[in-house]
């Protein structure tokens, strides 16, 4: 017997239909129509997310529903964060419980998937318990569980980093950002310069100069955006302030900060505009398309003049930075309530954790060997 002919959607690939005026695909798994694309966006592009959804659904093909719900998450959700690694936690995770039933989820289940997958990795275990977190928050507002497991999976709070860069080391990673030594064939070293190093010294001092999180600098704009991605912070000239808006801060707390643009900092805003490839660009800090630096190429460049420094063996990161500010205020006199204010930081404690970590306090008394009588 023959089998059936398909009598609509004739030259369309399987399971592919048009409705309305979009492409869809009906996924295997659930019956679900995912939306492809406009059809006036054409068939190559039709193809190009079809290849992308299936992908997606024959890495996580399993047994059990998780894996498709935490792939729907993520495509619904990737957009809201900023983090480019984020997408990829799903991925982890859809790995893992694809053949998982989300109602049979205990938090023991959640506990074993942190501890086999990320043993003494502290830090990526609280991201991705944050990550599955937000996942089953997600599940119970579409009425699909009543309670979230990861709420009785207990970490340990991360040690506070006591890391202080001495001012030498600073200067001395500050001065290798802008060129490196090169061998040619015939051994003789030739120093070449950094296309962006001037650019990441400006970078690296506005850092310092302003005490702000890395982030804050790395977004910063020269007009307000206060509906932009990645927060409002901007240069005031008018006003002679620096208004920043942290992001970390800027959906719970909201702690802000004018940071008067001192001469120095002028200077180095000034630096920034002579050299900046595009003048157009509304970000201060900007590669040579005009767009912000990824972090991660902010520290490799960092990390990389660390090297060529010799001081690869500390372990120095841009974040320290932060606090090698903070606490040489403090140590030039400022109140830990200044600090807190200069900082943005919701309370003290979390001022007093940045200073004293890396304080170490010298011991007053002094004694001598006892003698016979």
């Amino acid at each position: 017997m023959n089998a059936r002919r398909r009598q609509t959607n004739l030259g369309m690939p399987n399971r592919v239909y048009q409705r309305g005026a979009s492409f869809y695909w009906v996924r295997p798994s659930d019956q679900k129509w995912i939306r492809l694309c406009r059809v006036d966006d054409g068939q190559r592009k039709m193809l190009a997310r079809l290849a992308a959804e299936i992908g997606d659904f024959e890495a996580n093909a399993g047994t059990g529903d998780m894996a498709p719900l935490i792939a729907e998450y993520v495509r619904l959700h990737k957009d809201e964060h900023r983090e480019k690694a984020w997408p990829a936690y799903g991925k982890y995770a859809g790995e893992a419980f694809k053949d998982a039933q989300l109602g049979a989820i205990a938090p023991a289940d959640v506990a074993d998937f942190l501890r086999d997958n990320w043993t003494g990795k502290l830090h990526m275990q609280r991201v991705m318990r944050s990550f599955m977190s937000g996942f089953f928050e997600w599940c119970i507002g579409k009425r699909l569980i009543a309670a979230n497991p990861c709420r009785e999976v207990k970490l340990k709070k991360p040690k506070a980093r006591d890391v202080y860069i001495p001012d030498d080391h600073f200067v001395a990673i500050r001065g290798k950002l802008l060129s490196y030594v090169r061998k040619r064939k015939d051994g003789q070293e030739i120093v070449t310069k950094v296309p962006a190093g001037e650019m990441m010294q400006c970078f690296i001092d506005l850092c310092y100069l302003t005490a702000q999180r890395s982030t804050e600098i790395r977004l910063l704009r020269w007009k307000p955006d206060p509906g932009g991605a990645g927060g409002s912070s901007w240069v005031d000239s008018d006003a002679g302030v620096i208004h920043f808006v942290p992001t970390k801060t800027e959906d719970s707390t909201a702690e802000a900060v004018d940071w008067p643009i001192t001469p120095q900092i002028k200077a180095v805003l000034k630096r920034v505009q002579a050299l900046g490839k595009v003048k157009s660009s509304q970000y201060v800090i900007h590669s040579i398309d005009g767009q912000p630096y990824a972090a991660n190429a902010l520290l490799t460049a960092w990390k990389r003049a660390a090297v060529r420094a010799g001081l690869a063996k500390p372990g120095y990161t841009v974040k320290d930075i932060r606090a090698k500010a903070l606490t040489d205020a403090e140590r030039a006199g400022y109140s830990i309530e200044q600090l807190q204010v200069a900082a943005a930081h919701a309370d003290s404690k979390t001022t007093e954790i940045y200073v004293k970590s890396r304080s170490v306090p010298v011991s007053e008394v002094r004694l001598k060997l006892p003698k016979a009588g």
